[in-house]
């Protein structure tokens, strides 16, 4: 890139006064001498003030020039910034600046840059080094042990950047912050418009010195309201991770000083996401940002900000988008669809703007072949969206059996029904009855599975998604427990709220070893092994969603677990009739079989549940298959007789005929 015409004219700056300092020499001796007259270097400070005019009357902008514009930087201050750019720049400029330091000295420093910067009518200081520094323009030294004007001074990576031409935004934030210029999606702003609150509205018309907090949590669209409210009153977002910002104090102050002056530079307001996370650093916070921003600061967070900042304070609880909201979305997002589709959607999904918009591009690239989208494309765009989310921390769980395969004494049966009918009917009894006012919290759904091994818990759940035409997902819990302080917690928040977000069922499987019961605090390890059970009973209170627990052990569920349950179902071993409708029904059609088959004899004889009489029929086919002939008694007998050795019981002599 080639340098701006304001580097070519500092450069000469410098080399005038460096030829000002050598002839400051021949003039003083020539003085004392007689033989040279006073006016020589009031003609070459002339000459100075030429060049520095011409830098001030350069056409056209810069991203230095909308630097003093937007910082409000006198032009000596802006000279002792195209001085120091310029010396990091140009190496002639460079070597001119070293002949101006004293002997050992390798920067400019406070007194020098004064000299070479002073406009006529202004003069720098202290102050004035400090202001810049500030702003984070330059890195200097204020080691109180160094006289103020021999302190060295260089200029910030950032300046430098500026001055070569480059306006982005400040590099050092990169993992921290990004600049979102865009207006919000077209796709999104008819669901917004609805629900923008007035006082959200006036502090952004405005550009009132506010605090807005958007409560709420993730998933709700907090970001996606807030950053319409910014892009709506004409201004640039800076979206910054609170979560990504340094716990060193003097790193985040940097970072702080960068985004206030980024802000100021690029005509943004900062959004602050996930401030619970820096609440130890509030004060920090509002020292090095808040109390130096001009306008609003929003910020989102799960509960309502509570530090102690000098602003007045905008509390927004944000749900997710009502039932006309998602309509609207859903009609801007698939203008193609038809009405049973957008309304099927907008009943079916409950989710946030920005998740809404991504499954809708997901669904349309995936109905490219079809004539248009079908709801069934939009639950697997949906499905792509959370199994980003999810992280390997749980995996989908596809259930082939059908009602037909489950052996379950009536009255279980009647609890599954019952539970499948209160996810059905959610929406009327919470939202249009009105009774999500008076439960508060707990508005999604819980419930355990209990029974011996091998009796169809994991199956049941199955059969419950796909009753309710959502996607299970069995938790890894290798992968969520940790052994590290608080990254157990961690996990399990980005699953629940994947969950939560993406409306699939959590399945926590042999739940005893996360959700078993606290312990008498004798060690350390006991207390984080209670603090993440005490996380999992708030969590779980908040949940909007549905997970369901299995366990072999149902006494070995801390009983806040069991008070916080919609239901508990029974999936106890079968009795000898069910035994027998198993050994038949796990016998498909299409498989080769005796005639003479006798199941209750096996039913009798071998108290199993259904997967082990699985486990048998599946060794009996193969060792039919092996012989060559089809599934006889004697397969099916030498299978079970496997099977029951491996659940630890004794066989005795068999009843069963082998033939």
């Amino acid at each position: 890139m080639q340098a701006p015409a304001e580097i070519a004219v500092a450069e000469l700056e410098v080399r005038c006064e460096w030829a000002l300092a050598r002839l400051g020499e021949i003039v003083n001796a020539g003085r004392a001498s007689g033989w040279l007259r006073g006016d020589v270097m009031s003609a070459v400070q002339d000459a100075e003030a030429v060049l520095s005019s011409a830098v001030r009357e350069l056409p056209g902008s810069s991203p230095m020039r909308t630097l003093a514009t937007r910082l409000g930087l006198s032009t000596s201050e802006m000279d002792v910034l195209w001085i120091l750019a310029c010396v990091e720049l140009s190496p002639l400029l460079s070597h001119a600046a070293q002949l101006l330091v004293s002997p050992g000295m390798f920067e400019l420093n406070i007194q020098i840059l004064a000299q070479l910067a002073t406009s006529p009518d202004s003069e720098l200081d202290g102050d004035t080094f400090h202001r810049l520094a500030r702003f984070g323009l330059i890195e200097a030294s204020f080691d109180s042990r160094v006289p103020l004007s021999r302190r060295a001074v260089r200029p910030s990576d950032r300046v430098v950047e500026l001055a070569r031409g480059h306006f982005g935004l400040d590099r050092e934030l990169a993992e921290v912050a990004r600049l979102d210029t865009a207006l919000a999606s077209r796709r999104m702003t008819a669901g917004l418009e609805l629900n923008t609150p007035a006082e959200l509205s006036h502090a952004m018309n405005t550009a009132a010195n506010v605090l807005v907090v958007a409560t709420g949590n993730e998933g709700s669209g907090r970001q996606t309201l807030l950053r319409h409210a910014i892009s709506s009153a004409g201004r640039t977002v800076l979206i910054v991770r609170a979560g990504r910002l340094a716990t060193d104090p003097e790193k985040l102050t940097r970072q702080l000083n960068a985004i206030a002056r980024e802000c100021r530079l690029h005509d943004a307001w900062p959004l602050l996401l996930e401030v619970d996370g820096v609440a130890d650093r509030a004060d920090m916070v509002d020292r090095e940002l808040l109390s130096v921003h001009e306008g609003p600061v929003l910020v989102t967070a799960r509960e309502s900000c509570t530090w102690p900042v000098a602003r007045a304070l905008i509390t927004i609880p944000v749900a997710l988008p009502d039932i006309a909201s998602r309509i609207a979305m859903w009609q801007q997002a698939l203008p193609d669809a038809g009405v049973d589709v957008i309304q099927a959607c907008a009943n079916r999904y409950s989710i946030t703007p920005g998740l809404l918009s991504r499954t809708a591009v997901a669904a349309s690239a995936l109905a490219q072949n079809a004539e248009r989208v079908e709801v069934d494309h939009v639950h697997k765009g949906l499905r792509v969206q959370l199994e980003r989310r999810l992280l390997g921390l749980a995996h989908r769980v596809e259930t082939k059996q059908t009602w037909g395969d489950l052996v379950l004494p009536v009255d279980q049966f009647d609890l599954l029904i019952e539970m499948v009918a209160r996810v059905r009917h959610k929406r009327l009894v919470f939202d249009t009855w009105g009774f999500a006012d008076k439960v508060g919290k707990g508005l999604g759904l819980s419930a355990l599975l209990s029974g011996p091994p091998g009796t169809g818990k994991t199956m049941v759940a199955g059969l419950v998604a796909r009753e309710l035409g959502l996607d299970l997902y069995q938790v890894d819990l290798s992968r969520v427990v940790s052994k590290f302080i608080g990254e157990t917690e961690k996990q399990l928040a980005a699953l629940f709220e994947a969950a939560e977000s993406g409306h699939a069922i959590l399945l926590f499987d042999e739940a005893d070893s996360l959700f078993g019961k606290r312990t008498e605090v004798k060690s350390s390890n006991d207390r984080y092994a209670n603090l993440e059970v005490n996380y999992l009973l708030q969590r779980m209170e908040a949940f909007s969603g549905i997970s369901l627990l299995t366990t072999n052990h149902e006494t070995a569920i801390d009983k806040a677990f069991q008070r916080r349950l919609a239901f508990h179902i029974r999936v106890p071993m079968p009795e000898e009739p069910q035994r027998a409708s198993l050994w038949e029904t796990m016998i498909p059609e299409r498989a080769e079989r005796s005639a003479d088959l006798d199941f209750a004899a096996l039913s009798k004889e071998f108290v199993m549940s259904g997967g082990y009489i699985k486990n048998a029929v599946l060794r009996a086919a193969f060792l039919a298959a092996d012989e060559g002939t089809a599934i006889t008694n004697a397969h099916l007998l030498r299978a079970a007789r496997c099977e029951y050795e491996a659940m630890g019981k004794v066989t005795f002599q068999s009843t069963t005929t082998e033939r």
